[in-house]
């Protein structure tokens, strides 16, 4: 078994980034076959297949997921201590 590293960031804006079939099937255009990338992972029905010369079926596959970005959590974090806060100052 090998192990090692992958670091590839993809630009979704183009053709190269997907299978033509998944384009052909969903709208023909780079910026449909994104939408329907983005619908999926929502719904928790994307992954993630990259082919090898050693693998050519795939050699690492992955469920897509959504993340959300740090700027996220950091409002969600400072909206709670309001809250913590504002409950406090009420007496509560």
């Amino acid at each position: 078994m090998q192990s090692g590293s992958y670091d590839h960031t993809f630009d979704m804006a183009l053709a190269a980034s997907y299978n033509a079939a998944f384009i052909n099937n969903n709208g023909g255009t780079p910026g449909s076959a994104f939408n329907a990338r983005v619908a999926g992972v929502n719904s928790g029905n994307a992954y993630l297949n990259i082919h090898t010369r050693s693998f050519p079926g795939g050699e690492v596959r992955a469920l897509l997921v959504p993340v959300p970005e740090p700027g996220s959590y950091a409002l969600m974090l400072a909206g709670l201590g309001l809250l913590v806060l504002r409950r406090r100052s009420l007496g509560g």
